[in-house]
């Protein structure tokens, strides 16, 4: 008998979200599998998945885009900006590190290296209370350090907010 799989996003696939189950594997084509582990959010452009990738230890985020017209320019915006990125060494200015860029039945997956939390459940899980300074200063240092890069680029983050300010490991090496 075969084993039943579980729905991890309930969306309706009429807005253009991807139906995810649990345990689904998706295939890259630089030939990477991808085990979705479990759902982590949805935005505006789609929603992300903690993945496995098979037959390695590592845990990835993967940013599964709508599958809808008004999206599919918005993705390839993304994917250019990426790329571009990754080629300016990325770690020396705060950008979270992407690892590759797929079509799976007919959505664009984005692969990320997966962090741990985002700055507004950092500060949910603290009840909203004030930072101490020892957190404002290389929250504010790492950010605009990566602005500045964008600036120089001649990029504009048009999303900034805390939920886009992901935290590497908040004890060791707190922001990214």
């Amino acid at each position: 008998m075969g084993q039943q799989k579980k729905v991890v996003s309930s969306s309706s696939t009429s807005e253009g979200d991807y139906q995810l189950v649990q345990h689904e594997v998706l295939y890259s084509t630089a030939g990477n599998q991808y085990e979705v582990l479990e759902f982590l959010g949805r935005g505006t452009f789609g929603q992300v998945v903690k993945c496995w990738k098979k037959g390695t230890n590592e845990i990835v985020a993967i940013k599964i885009l709508k599958n809808h017209p008004s999206y599919a320019r918005q993705g390839q915006i993304e994917v250019s900006i990426l790329q571009r990125l990754s080629a300016e060494n990325g770690d020396d200015y705060n950008f979270v590190r992407a690892y590759e860029c797929f079509v799976h039945k007919m959505h664009t997956c984005l692969v990320f290296e997966m962090l741990e939390q985002n700055l507004y459940d950092f500060l949910k899980q603290n009840k909203f209370s004030p930072l101490p300074l020892k957190y404002i200063r290389p929250i504010l240092q790492q950010v605009l350090t990566a602005l500045l890069k964008l600036k120089q680029l001649g990029l504009i983050h048009a999303d900034l907010k805390p939920e886009n300010i992901m935290l590497v490991d908040p004890i060791r090496q707190p922001f990214r």
